[in-house]
């Protein structure tokens, strides 16, 4: 693995590259200025609730958020450009540079490569206002120092060359296809295109076919020189990092970057009032039906906006929700929702309703308009204000306590024109009261505000206001910052400390528990419960009945119906699930120290008191037919069942039995909720389950809890633990045509006979990271995303069972149909090379060190330790296991590795599953 140079030798090669790449060359008393700058560290300009802002002098906003309790650091740089600052025949720009800015540098091959190296979780994204880019990586001052001089580094000195665009090209059409293949995605699209006739928020970011495929290099380029300037931009840096140290390496780096000269101006197109209903029509392949009702709506700077989240909340809440009631619960449709997006200009409000492809349309329609337009006649109550309000206080909270979501949360405020809009908008919302969200509701949700696909002249036009922009310093008028989020404690997230940690213990009933007490960031807390029931001998002939028990009893209790147990975790700030299958079931919370113990009390009452409500499971029923309906034309469902269905060979009974599509719909049909009840009475019980509580709680009480609420949950029927054993089918080709879906799936399997006790297990671990498991620096991805530019996302897992000989080795890609015997070939000969030539001490070096990076990462998220102890106790581990597994990984050598790869990698026995518009 390359080594970095040293701080010194970067900082020097940086400023000149920065200083060549700067939009006009500074003269010598320019460059002793900028050199005085970068020494310079900047003062503070304004701290808010635990977020302190500073600018250096190039235009630089600086933003440092401080947090000990997590052992991770994030840094995001958010350039103030999206899709809104496209010209015409430039849509597509912002995002193709998106791209671009993981390809190479002045100094850098392959910056995405270089990320994952290191096992840094990182990402990009692009939207109307603004583009986005974050990495996240364990607390190390020598990898924060990296990541900001890498960010320095592209900031102004991405190559953006004709080469790196060519061999992306595929993989942003391919990305696109990928969204074209949903019908409720494609239809936002022509929906929001139809309700703006002017203004850029009216074009996807992805762009025009024809804009990105014949996009002008040399007007890139400017683009890029125009909008990826420090003045252009807010750097934030979160997390477990020495604030002081940080500010000096930030002046340092950034401070070199000469200002430019030029002078951005603002967008002013304004959208004019609609004057009329509009329509548009989308005919394609698809399993649903789907309708959207469109309204305009003001700026995320508006007093009024916050009002429109409340009504969307109103309308389109699960369980709650108008739209839900009577649309969902009265078998008109299977799903129906709506949401607000907050921008920085006048945007839309969505109302979405899905169906079944055989449902009435008209029907809905007529109900859904009656619903949304009739909140003149019905105004918005006092429940759903203050409902709308705990979900968004409980969102918020989470945030706050949530580093890396706090940095992409800040970035769209920041794209709304100030990162303290943030908390105007919490105020804004938690102040509102029911006459302003009424009166709103009176002046635009109305018909002649509304695009759905339907033209209808009229002759008493009723107009909305006109959305007027309103800065953020209007909006910040009056601002007064809450009191900062708790600090947590400095945690070590070793596997020994773990262990330490955590206090075990068993109940009564049998359930094995673990407790993690610790101080954390907003006084979060994660739990999670495993419930194992039946065997495969007692479920024969339940399959069906036994996976829909985790859905029923998330749906009613005997004391609370679906909606008010929403609403008692809602007013607990709680978030929860229940999922499963038939032979297992997990439920999880999110939530505070001070609402664990009522909250766990209520999910308490939703597993052990079950009522199986007759008209949830009836929703229930048709929204699975018609999921079922909408994966039966969907390539990767397609695909994954057919393969799935072909190396797992077991009779119609069997609970390990996979259905095709059609099976599926049959069998829901003939579905008896009688079935279920029997199955949940029959099995369930906290015998066989494993509990774990991370976070800031109450030991003792929270102990005696749990004891209180599952101790005495037994049930009487046997368990024997399901075998899934290692397939004997081998070599299989399979290929489903689908009609008219523009991106294209593949997925392999290898089956193997693993335990993860194996002695191989940590050599394949470390063989799979460098195939396909390591991102942008695996051999698959580089070879078709970064040379041929095939696929958005490609790569390869490897699965082993905990307690059988049963593994495999899991390929994957998408891609456009056309492409399909190049994606094949070059999984062929990358595996086949692979397995001949084996890695390389680089290879290996760089693996050990991302997966290292990568461990130390997922054990700093309690939800991911939480989830970890729940396997480890079913297994009588503890996080010693891991320890020992990751000294094995980092102890291995080339020779190791290789000897694994030829002993259990047989290119010739992997089986293939291709679906797509193969024409």
């Amino acid at each position: 693995m390359r080594a970095l140079l040293c701080a010194t030798c970067a900082a020097l090669l940086l400023w000149s590259r920065l200083a060549g790449a700067a939009t006009s060359s500074p003269g010598k008393e320019d460059a002793k200025s900028a050199a005085k700058s970068a020494r310079a560290v900047p003062s503070e300009v304004i701290a808010v609730e635990g977020i302190r802002e500073y600018r250096l002098a190039n235009g630089l906003q600086v933003l440092l958020i401080p947090d000990a309790s997590k052992p991770t650091i994030t840094v995001n740089v958010t350039y103030h450009v999206g899709s809104r600052m496209e010209s015409y025949g430039e849509t597509g720009m912002a995002h193709l540079l998106e791209h671009l800015m993981f390809k190479s540098t002045r100094h850098m091959q392959t910056v995405a490569a270089e990320l994952s190296k290191r096992g840094m979780r990182f990402n990009g994204s692009t939207n109307n206002d603004r583009t986005n880019y974050f990495e996240t990586f364990p607390a190390d001052p020598a990898q924060l120092k990296w990541a900001l001089i890498t960010e320095a580094e592209r900031m102004t000195g991405a190559n953006i060359l004709r080469r790196d665009l060519d061999s992306e090209m595929t993989v942003v059409r391919n990305e696109m296809e990928q969204g074209e293949n949903d019908p409720v995605n494609i239809l936002l699209e022509k929906t929001a295109a139809a309700a703006y006739q002017w203004h850029n928020y009216g074009k996807s970011t992805i762009g025009a076919r024809s804009d990105i495929e014949n996009v002008n290099i040399p007007h890139l380029q400017a683009f890029y020189r125009k909008y990826y300037e420090p003045d252009d931009a807010t750097l934030i840096v979160a997390g477990a990092f020495d604030a002081p140290a940080a500010l000096r390496e930030i002046a340092l780096d950034f401070g070199k970057i000469p200002r430019p000269s030029r002078k951005l101006d603002p967008t002013y197109t304004l959208e004019p009032v609609q004057d009329g209903e509009r329509e548009v029509t989308l005919r394609r392949a698809g399993g649903q039906a789907a309708l959207i009702l469109a309204y305009h709506v003001p700026a995320a700077t508006s007093p009024d906006y916050p009002a429109f989240e409340v009504i969307a909340n109103a309308l389109g809440d699960t369980p709650n929700g108008r739209l839900h009631k009577r649309l969902v619960e009265s078998g008109k449709a299977v799903q129906a929702g709506a949401y607000t997006q907050r921008q920085a200009e006048p945007g839309l409000l969505n109302l979405i309703m899905v169906l079944k492809k055989d449902d009435s349309l008209d029907g809905a329609v007529t109900t859904m308009l009656a619903t949304a337009e009739g909140m003149a006649a019905e105004p918005v109550t006092e429940a759903e204000l203050r409902r709308a309000q705990l979900q968004a206080a409980k969102s918020f909270d989470d945030t706050m306590a949530d580093p890396e979501r706090l940095c992409v949360t800040l970035s769209e405020a920041i794209a709304d024109g100030d990162w303290r809009l943030l908390f105007v908008q919490r105020d804004r919302l938690q102040s509102l009261t029911l006459d302003h969200v009424n009166q709103v509701a009176r002046d635009w949700m109305k018909s002649t505000n509304r695009t759905m696909g339907r033209f209808i002249p009229t002759d008493n036009l009723d107009r909305a206001p006109l959305a007027n922009k309103i800065s953020a310093q209007e909006a910040l008028q009056g601002f007064h910052p809450a009191a900062a989020v708790s600090a947590g404690e400095v945690f070590d997230p070793s596997p020994a400390n773990l262990d330490v940690r955590s206090h075990r213990f068993t109940l009564p009933s049998g359930l094995k528990a673990a407790l993690l007490p610790k101080k954390n960031r907003g006084e979060t807390v994660k739990l999670q419960i495993n419930l194992h029931f039946g065997s495969a001998k007692d479920l024969d002939g339940l399959r069906l009945a036994g996976n829909f028990v985790p859905q029923l009893v998330a749906l009613g209790s005997q004391h609370k119906t679906r909606a008010q147990i929403q609403d008692g975790f809602d007013a607990l700030k709680t978030e929860w699930s229940v999922t499963g299958s038939a032979w297992v079931a997990s439920a999880r919370l999110s939530t505070t120290r001070a609402n664990l113990i009522p909250a766990l009390t209520l999910l308490a009452e939703v597993l052990r008191e079950p009522a199986f409500p007759p008209g949830e499971f009836e929703q229930l029923v048709r929204g699975q037919i018609s999921e079922a309906e909408s994966a039966s034309t969907d390539p990767i469902p397609i695909a994954e069942t057919k393969l799935k269905r072909t190396v797992g060979v077991y009779p119609v009974s069997d609970v390990r039995y996979a259905p095709d599509f059609p099976e599926q719909i049959q069998d829901l049909k003939v579905l008896d909720r009688a079935a279920a009840v029997r199955l949940y009475q029959r099995f369930w019980g906290a015998n066989h389950a494993e509990l774990a509580i991370v976070g800031d709680f109450d030991e003792p009480a929270t102990k005696s809890a749990v004891t209180r609420l599952f101790g005495d949950w037994v049930s009487t029927s046997a368990y024997e633990r399901l075998s899934l054993p290692a397939s004997t089918v081998f070599g299989q080709r399979l290929t489903s045509v689908t009609k008219d879906k523009a991106n294209s799936f593949v997925i392999g399997e290898l089956p193997l006979k693993l335990v993860d006790t194996d002695n191989d297990y940590p050599a394949l671990l470390a063989a799979a990271h460098i195939l396909g498991a390591g991102g942008f620096d695996s051999r698959l991805m580089v070879r078709l995303r970064g040379k041929e530019g095939l696929s958005y996302g490609a790569g390869a897992n490897l699965r082993a069972s905990n307690f059988e000989p049963s593994g495999s080795m899991v390929f994957y890609a998408i891609f456009a149909p056309q492409n399909r015997l190049r994606v094949q070939q070059g999984f062929d000969e990358e595996i086949a090379r692979f397995v001949k030539q084996g890695v390389t001490n680089e290879e290996l070096a760089s693996a050990k060190k991302a997966m290292q990076a990568d461990d130390h990462t997922r054990r700093a998220s309690d939800v991911e330790v939480a989830a970890a102890w729940t396997v480890m106790l079913e297994n009588a581990r503890t996080f010693a296991f891991e320890q020992d597994l990751e000294s094995k990984v980092q102890a291995l050598n080339v020779e190791q590795v290789n000897q694994a790869i030829g002993k259990w990698l047989d290119p010739d026995k992997i089986d293939w599953s291709s679906a797509g518009d193969f024409k």
